[in-house]
C-alpha cells in the first residue's frame, strides 16, 4: 500500500516534469519585442501614436528588459519556466482536497497539452500564477488581516504588469459569495470578503498610468486587434481544434457532477464554468482556463474514478488493487507519450510552432541584420510593416514601427487595410496610399497575404531590394534610393540566409523546428511564378514534414511547370487528406481542368463554394 501511495505521488512529480519540459522552448512570441522596446522607448512605439497609451505592463517590461540585459534569452525563459511551476504548485494545493495524487497528475497532463500551443515568454505567465496565487489565498488563508494585505500587496504588483489584474476583484468576488454562506464561517473564516473588492480595485490604481490603466484595460478588451497566438504560420499546418480537447474536460466535467455525491464547492464550480466560456471564445485563454479549471477538472476526474471503482468493483479489494496499478501504469504511458514528441520537436512541428525544444529564442522570424539598410541616411524615416515585426524594429533598430501585437492601441480597420491591400484590392491600395503616403515596406513573408503583397507591389512598379524568405524590403522605384538599391551585398547576404536554412533544415529536419524561413520563402517564390525555387523547398518540407502548405504548395509548383499529372495527383492527396482546405479544393480544380477531368472539376468548384460560405458565416457568427 504504501509503494502505491508513493507511485500516487510520484505521479505529480511527473506531471511537473511535463510542465517543464513543455515550457523549456525557444522564444517565438513576437510580442516580446514590444515589452522589450517599450520598457526602452516608452509606449509611443508607432508613428501611428499620437501620445502615449497608458503603460499597463510597465513593471514587467522593466523586469524583462533586466532579465535581457543580465541572462538574455535563456534566462528569461528559465524564469518564465519557474513562474508556469510555481503557479501550478499553487493550483495542486487548492485541489489537494478535491482529488487524490494520481488524479492530479493525469490532470496535469491533461492540462499542459491544453496550454502547450499558446505558452510562450510573457506576462500572460505571471497572470497565471497571479490567479492561482489569488485562488489559493481565498480558500486557504483565515486571518483577515493577512488575508487584505497579501492579496492587496499582489493586486499592486499584478495592476503594474498586466491587464488581466481586473481577475483579482472578480477571483474575490466568487470567493465572498461562498464566503457569506453560514456554514462557511462556521468552519473558521468569520469575517466579509466585500470590502475588499472595491479595496483591490482602488489599489489598482497606484500605478504610473493612474486612471489610464482602466481606460487601456477596457480599449484592449473592446479592440483585441492585432492578435498574436501560437505562431505566424498555423495556416500552414493542418492542427486539431483545442474545443477538441475542451469538449473532452466538459464531457468529464459532466459525468463528474453526475458523479459527484456532495455538495458541488460553489468556488472552484463558478471558476470552471468561466474558465470554459474563456476557452470556448478564443483558444489564446488556455492559461486563464487552466489557472481556473485545474481544481473543478481535478474533482472531476476523481469523482468519476470513484464512482467507476463503486460501481464495478464493489466487493473486491483485491481488483481495486489491479485497477489502481492499471491506472498507475496508464499514466506513465500517458505521461511517456507526452515527453516525447516535446524532447524530440515532433509536437512543435506536428502543431505548426515557430518554437522548438531549448532555451534560447527564434530570431529568423524577423529583420535581423539590417543595420545597413535601415540605419541608411536614405531609408526613408516611415516603413509600413505588418505587426510581428514592429516591435522587433523599434528594439533593435530603434525605429517607430507602424504596427505592432499591442491590443487597444490601433483601429482594426488599418490591419484590414492592409491585408486587403498586399492581397491586390484597388480601393484599399488607393484608400491606404491616400492615408499614411508609403515609400517603403517592410514585409515579414510568414504572414499568408505577404507572398500576393510582393506580386501586388512590384505590378505597381515598386522594386525588391531585400529578401531573405522571411522578411521583404520593397521601395518605390524613386532615384532618391539608388544608393539603396546599389547595396548588392546586403541583397546577396539575405539569399544566403536562405540558403544556410536550407542546410540547417537538412541536417535538423526535426528538433530544429519549423523553418520558419524556408516555408516564408517557398511562398514568394511560388507567387513570383519562380515555380522551380518553390517546388524545390517545397519537396524538400515534405521529405520531413507532413503539412497542408506544403502539399498544396508543390501542386500548385508543378501546375506552373507544366507537369499537370504529378500536380492532379498531389492535389488530390490533399484533398482526400485535408478536405477543408478551401485552398486544396481550389488548386485542385486548376489541375483537373488541365488534365480533361471536367467532372472532378466541377465537383472541386463546388466543393470550393460550399467551403467559401462556411468560412463566411463563420467569421460572420464570430463578428
Amino acid at each position: 500500500m504504501k509503494i502505491g501511495q508513493a507511485i500516487n505521488k510520484a505521479s505529480i512529480v511527473g506531471g511537473f516534469i511535463f510542465l517543464v519540459l513543455l515550457s523549456l522552448r525557444t522564444i517565438s512570441t513576437p510580442e516580446i519585442w514590444s515589452h522589450l522596446a517599450q520598457a526602452i522607448h516608452g509606449t509611443q512605439l508607432s508613428w501611428l501614436q499620437l501620445e502615449s497609451a497608458p503603460h499597463t505592463t510597465f513593471l514587467y517590461d522593466k523586469l524583462l528588459l533586466f532579465v535581457w540585459k543580465t541572462g538574455g534569452a535563456p534566462l528569461a525563459v528559465i524564469l518564465n519556466v519557474l513562474a508556469l511551476l510555481m503557479g501550478a504548485g499553487l493550483l495542486v494545493k487548492s485541489a489537494g482536497k478535491w482529488g487524490s495524487s494520481l488524479a492530479q497528475g493525469f490532470s496535469i497532463i491533461l492540462c499542459g497539452h491544453i496550454i502547450f500551443r499558446s505558452l510562450d515568454v510573457g506576462p500572460s505567465t505571471l497572470m497565471f500564477l497571479f490567479i492561482a496565487t489569488f485562488s489559493y489565498l481565498l480558500n486557504a488563508m483565515k486571518s483577515r488581516n493577512m488575508l487584505y494585505g497579501v492579496l492587496i500587496v499582489v493586486q499592486l504588483l499584478w495592476a503594474n504588469m498586466h491587464t488581466s489584474f481586473l481577475f483579482g476583484p472578480v477571483l474575490t468576488a466568487i470567493a465572498s459569495f461562498k464566503n457569506s454562506d453560514i456554514k462557511t464561517r462556521k468552519k473558521g473564516r468569520n469575517f466579509s470578503l466585500f470590502p475588499l473588492i472595491p479595496i483591490l480595485l482602488i489599489v489598482s490604481l497606484i500605478n504610473k498610468n493612474g486612471l489610464g490603466i482602466y481606460q487601456q484595460t477596457f480599449a484592449s478588451l473592446l479592440n483585441a486587434s492585432p492578435i498574436y497566438w501560437a505562431s505566424l504560420f498555423t495556416d500552414f499546418f493542418h492542427t486539431d481544434s483545442i474545443k477538441l480537447i475542451l469538449i473532452f474536460v466538459i464531457v468529464i466535467g459532466a459525468i463528474g457532477l453526475l458523479t459527484y455525491k456532495q455538495k458541488l464547492p460553489s468556488y472552484i464550480t463558478t471558476c470552471a464554468v468561466i474558465s470554459i466560456a474563456l476557452l470556448w471564445t478564443s483558444p489564446k485563454m488556455s492559461l486563464q482556463f487552466v489557472a481556473l479549471a485545474y481544481p473543478f477538472i481535478v474533482l472531476s476526474i476523481q469523482s468519476v474514478s470513484d464512482y467507476s471503482t463503486s460501481l464495478l468493483l464493489a466487493n473486491s479489494a483485491s481488483k481495486k488493487q489491479v485497477a489502481l496499478i492499471m491506472a498507475q501504469v496508464l499514466f506513465l504511458v500517458l505521461l511517456i507519450f507526452s515527453i516525447t514528441p516535446v524532447i524530440s520537436g515532433q509536437a512543435y512541428v506536428r502543431n505548426g510552432s515557430a518554437s522548438c525544444f531549448g532555451v534560447g529564442i527564434n530570431e529568423t522570424l524577423y529583420p535581423t541584420d539590417l543595420d545597413e539598410l535601415l540605419n541608411h541616411v536614405d531609408f526613408p524615416e516611415r516603413a509600413i510593416n505588418q505587426p510581428a515585426d514592429g516591435g522587433y524594429l523599434t528594439y533593435r533598430y530603434g525605429r517607430n514601427c507602424f504596427l505592432d501585437y499591442r491590443s487597444g492601441i490601433y483601429e482594426p480597420d488599418i490591419l484590414k487595410d492592409l491585408n486587403q491591400l498586399l492581397l491586390g484590392n484597388t480601393e484599399a491600395f488607393d484608400r491606404f496610399y491616400q492615408a499614411y503616403r508609403p515609400e517603403a515596406f517592410i514585409l515579414n513573408g510568414l504572414y499568408p497575404s505577404t507572398a500576393q503583397g510582393v506580386v501586388t507591389l512590384l505590378q505597381r512598379g515598386w522594386k525588391l531590394l531585400y529578401f531573405d524568405g522571411t522578411t521583404i524590403v520593397i521601395l518605390q522605384d524613386k532615384p532618391e534610393f539608388n544608393d539603396l538599391f546599389m547595396l548588392s551585398d546586403l541583397q546577396q547576404a539575405g539569399l544566403n540566409k536562405i540558403e544556410q536554412a536550407r542546410k540547417d533544415f537538412i541536417s535538423r529536419p526535426t528538433s530544429g523546428g519549423n523553418p520558419a524561413r524556408l516555408i516564408s520563402a517557398a511562398r514568394v517564390y511560388l507567387a513570383l511564378n519562380r515555380a522551380a525555387e518553390a517546388e524545390a523547398i517545397f519537396s524538400l518540407l515534405l521529405n520531413h514534414h507532413q503539412s497542408p502548405g506544403a502539399a498544396i504548395g508543390l501542386g500548385n509548383a508543378k501546375l506552373i511547370n507544366g507537369r499537370h499529372e504529378e500536380a492532379f495527383e498531389i492535389l488530390q492527396q490533399a484533398t482526400q487528406r485535408y478536405p477543408d482546405r478551401i485552398t486544396a479544393w481550389s488548386a485542385f480544380a486548376r489541375a483537373s481542368k488541365l488534365t480533361g477531368e471536367t467532372d472532378l472539376c466541377e465537383n472541386a468548384l463546388q466543393k470550393v463554394e460550399q467551403l467559401a460560405e462556411k468560412y463566411e458565416a463563420t467569421e460572420t457568427a464570430e463578428d
